[in-house]
């Protein structure tokens, strides 16, 4: 069975570039959780580091969440929004700031370990390079791959979960794919290393996020899975399924097929919409589409499946949506 989680800012206010200041009011720690409890099926919450996690929160942290019975699901670190990684975290050229991305995994599985959460969700939002003739691609990765497997070194009782994605704040990013994350993991030959799949990242780098959720899984590395919607061009943050949505039918197919009973964890930034409303819509759609794959039929999709029949496929799909 699927549980489903609430990045915590996702039901805040957001902001970017062009608007700075936010496109609603800001909320107080306590709203944010109220508003995330509001929003029914959501058991659990994710937390990003400095955001809202640090010394002086966890306490306060540890009793919303009893107040409000949610689970802290993942943490994810701030390798991305501080500007000493400006020029990188694990791969910026000076080797103290690649200590210290180290160092700031190791102090949000500290605060983890506070709140009873095993999972850690890295994003290297800041590793990747900008021009042609930036960056060293031999020491970059070799110091990826090493600082990564540091950190799970460090905390063998914590999953750490890589968050890949092809570009954005960087325009390429070292860590963009499915296949790289699966790299680094084999390379590192850490057995607490996996990946967190977040669709509109999959989307972006144009992989079939089935196609991806099956390599991670059939793997056994699939440890997260962050939920949102985008036209490919970019990081949009949409409602899940609103653009995509047979391709979700899909996923849930191969969730449902290969047996994922984590978390999802919506991972959207309403910009214009009201931003507790936009995620309680999310989900709502992975609700309807767990249902939805209910009523597949196992035998005849395995016979679709079998014979690569595109014809046959759309077909039931088209029997399943409009005509069940």
């Amino acid at each position: 069975m699927i549980k489903y989680s609430v990045i915590l800012g996702n039901v805040g206010q957001c902001s970017d570039r062009y608007m700075t200041g936010g496109y609603g009011r800001s909320f107080e720690l306590e709203e944010l959780f109220e508003r995330v409890a509001s929003i029914k099926g959501v058991t659990g919450v994710e937390l990003i580091g400095k955001w809202h996690l640090s010394d002086k929160t966890v306490g306060k942290i540890k009793d919303l969440l009893k107040q409000y019975a949610l689970e802290p699901v993942a943490i994810i670190p701030d390798h991305f929004g501080t500007q000493i990684w400006s020029k990188g975290a694990f791969t910026n050229p000076d080797a103290n700031i690649r200590r210290e991305a180290v160092l700031e995994t190791n102090r949000m599985c500290e605060l983890a370990r506070e709140l009873g959460c095993s999972l850690i969700s890295i994003w290297n939002g800041q590793d990747g390079y900008d021009y042609p003739l930036q960056a060293d691609y031999i020491k970059a990765h070799k110091w990826l791959s090493e600082g990564l497997a540091q950190c799970c070194a460090d905390n063998p009782d914590m999953r750490i979960a890589l968050e890949y994605k092809p570009k954005e704040p960087r325009n390429h990013s070292f860590l963009a794919n499915v296949w790289t994350a699966l790299t680094i993991i084999g390379e590192s030959g850490m057995p607490n290393m996996g990946i967190t799949i977040d669709v509109g990242h999959s989307l972006e780098a144009y992989e079939d996020v089935s196609e991806a959720i099956c390599a991670a899984m059939s793997r056994g590395r699939m440890y997260h899975f962050h939920m949102n919607d985008n036209w490919r061009l970019w990081d949009d943050d949409l409602i899940a399924g609103s653009v995509h949505t047979v391709e979700y039918i899909e996923m849930f197919y191969w969730l449902k097929k290969l047996g994922y009973s984590g978390y999802i964890s919506t991972d959207q930034y309403p910009y214009r919409e009201e931003s507790r409303d936009a995620v309680e819509q999310t989900v709502l759609w992975m609700q309807a589409f767990e249902r939805l794959v209910e009523k597949i039929d196992d035998t005849r999709m395995q016979e679709i499946l079998d014979a690569n029949d595109a014809v046959k496929s759309t077909a039931y799909i088209r029997e399943l949506l409009l005509e069940g």
